[in-house]
């Protein structure tokens, strides 16, 4: 059955393939702007360099014999990738005008949509809860397109393909989180709190820990879009041609265009939107990988499952770097804060039209994240199993990132016209995180910052800071990711939930404290918020080296910190638990003395 709907789908694509290249397309211009400048050709030597995945052996040997194999290809091929340099890569200009009009008319599309919204903007509350009006499915689309953005196109894909399906068991840990807490969470914020969840810190702590906590959020999450705006842009510069700066530039611009005019209406949206084409773009890759192949669709799966593709492994426990256990209890730390700390999930909590309707949005936001995780990572897995087939050959500049893979493919085996489309979806995956965050900035400034120093403004001029704060933060977001380029580092997906675990400051137990353990006083808090800065400037500043130094930023020898960046996160938490409760008890202890 899946051949014949392969059979039939290859059929119309190649003649709209060919009917495609014959039309002029008036978006040219946008096109040529774009390109990245012709590098000068490599020396033969150089051009000859490349990875190639073959099946080896007698095929009619045993599973075993073959996926041992595989794995020794694979492995093999991943020691000399790693070993080389991490160079840009740079060839031809791969897409066309007709690619580029697609991508064209899908920015222009959300920046319509953007302005459609905008006469509904009378209002902060309008702006940045949408009035409290919008429905559950709506919500559980935004939460999707909030979680789900680059990192799972092109980041998922690539970690499975240079290893396997390693990240399954710490991507479940949303869905379990959600159905235990939504019930309480959701209902409690809507109940709780006017527009952000740090309101809640100024009630339980006053407004330090209220300013505290919003700053957090600020910090990680410009950190966070910046990343993402990074990553996007090389996986489009890789696809396209185009200059990697040039590409910051124009999404970042129109990002920020359709979120400052629109509001929230049309954040969430142009999530559903853009959730879409998420899905439609990995599907899209998976059909063409089954049925361009001349293997065949059993054999692309059978190679994939005897290349141990679909393994889940890294069991052994190591506190000094990533292994399953961490990553697991990492997971359940992050997402108990994104879900019950951060504002751009709260904010959803808050859009919905009745607290019943808000949770089940809650819910099936995050439970749709699990298929979507799958279907991305399937997608590596099968894109491994192509290479194996195919006698093309990887070029190392490829094979030495993670999230190049992608790109890299369809790149090289769409053709026109779908290949604007997978473009627009990877952009779209990329805006549905960019746009949420950047409005749940804007509310966190104007609601947790601009309120308190001007509680007597008119709704106008706080909703026209709301804007400014859009603008602003975008640029700075803007800025970060061109500073970016001087980093590298071999994964997305890491890379940025370990940036997540740095920045969050202890956030989480903060929250904890304060819901937790009633009986813990504000000075314990501050005590505890003291600590876990020092313990984490101490663990990442003796870790991490800036780009061409070998040391680290703080060098203290023997005493450098030399646990896993995500078991620092972890503790972080910890730490602010310990010392505000610790604190608290000998502080009421001496007021008890002393009564």
């Amino acid at each position: 059955m899946l051949v014949l709907i392969g059979q039939q789908i290859s059929k119309p694509v190649l003649r709209l393939n060919s009917r495609l290249k014959r039309i002029y397309m008036p978006f040219y211009p946008v096109h040529v702007l774009c390109q990245e400048p012709r590098a000068a050709p490599e020396s033969l030597v150089e051009q000859s360099i490349s990875i190639r995945y073959r099946l080896s052996g007698n095929p009619e040997a045993s599973g075993f014999q073959r996926r041992r194999r595989l794995r020794i290809t694979s492995t093999a091929s991943l020691q000399f990738s790693t070993a080389s340099e991490n160079p840009s890569p740079k060839r031809l200009p791969t897409v066309s005008p007709i690619d580029t009009s697609i991508v064209v008319v899908y920015l222009s599309g959300v920046a319509l949509l953007g302005v459609y919204f905008s006469r509904r903007q009378k209002t902060t509350e309008d702006y940045f809860l949408a009035a409290r009006s919008v429905p559950g499915w709506v919500v559980a689309f935004s939460i999707l397109g909030t979680i789900c953005g680059s990192a799972t196109f092109v980041g998922h894909p690539g970690n499975v393909f240079h290893d396997n399906m390693f990240l399954i068991p710490s991507h479940l840990v949303p869905l379990v989180v959600m159905l235990l807490l939504a019930r309480r969470i959701v209902v409690f914020y809507r109940r709780s709190v006017r527009m952000t969840a740090y309101e809640y810190l100024q009630q339980r702590f006053g407004y330090p820990a209220r300013a505290y906590g919003a700053a957090t959020f600020l910090v990680s999450r410009v950190a966070d879009v910046s990343v993402t705006y990074y990553f996007l842009a090389l996986a489009t510069a890789l696809l396209t041609g185009w200059n990697v700066t040039a590409v910051i530039l124009l999404l970042g611009a129109v990002t920020v265009l359709y979120t400052l005019i629109g509001g929230i209406q049309a954040v969430v949206w142009t999530d559903v939107v853009q959730g879409i084409f998420l899905v439609g773009g990995g599907l899209l890759c998976i059909l063409l990988i089954l049925f361009s192949s001349e293997a065949g669709p059993s054999r692309i799966f059978a190679a994939a499952w005897e290349g141990g593709k679909f393994e889940i492994g890294r069991w052994q426990w190591d506190a000094t770097q990533n292994n399953q256990w961490l990553l697991i209890a990492g997971s359940i730390v992050a997402w108990l804060q994104s879900f019950c700390c951060n504002q751009h999930n709260v904010q959803r909590y808050l859009l919905a039209r009745s607290d019943r309707e808000a949770v089940r949005g809650a819910v099936m936001g995050a439970g749709a994240c699990v298929p979507v995780w799958l279907l991305f990572m399937l997608l590596g897995a099968l894109l491994w199993s192509f290479y194996q087939f195919s006698a093309e050959t990887v070029p190392p500049d490829v094979m030495a990132v993670k999230d190049r893979i992608v790109p890299y493919f369809v790149s090289t085996h769409f053709p026109v016209g779908l290949k604007g489309m997978v473009l627009a979806a990877l952009i779209a995956a990329a805006m549905s995180s960019l746009d949420s965050d950047l409005n749940s900035m804007a509310t966190v400034v104007v609601n947790d910052f601009f309120g308190k120093l001007h509680p007597r403004a008119s709704e106008g001029l706080r909703l026209l800071t709301g804007r400014i704060s859009v603008v602003g933060l975008g640029a700075a977001s803007i800025f970060l990711a061109l500073q970016w380029t001087r980093i590298d580092s071999a994964s997305l997906v890491e890379f940025s939930l370990t940036m997540t675990m740095i920045f969050t400051g202890g956030i989480l137990g903060l929250f904890a404290v304060g819901m937790l353990f009633r009986w813990t006083l504000a000075r314990g808090a501050y005590l505890g918020i003291l600590a876990c800065l020092l313990f984490t400037a101490w663990a990442t500043l003796t870790q991490v080296r800036l780009p061409g130094n070998t040391e680290p930023i703080l060098d203290l020898g023997s005493f450098n910190c030399t646990l896993s960046l995500w078991l620092t996160g972890i503790l972080g938490h910890l730490v602010l638990v310990s010392v505000a409760m610790a604190t608290s008890l000998v502080l009421r202890r001496r007021t008890a003395g002393s009564g």
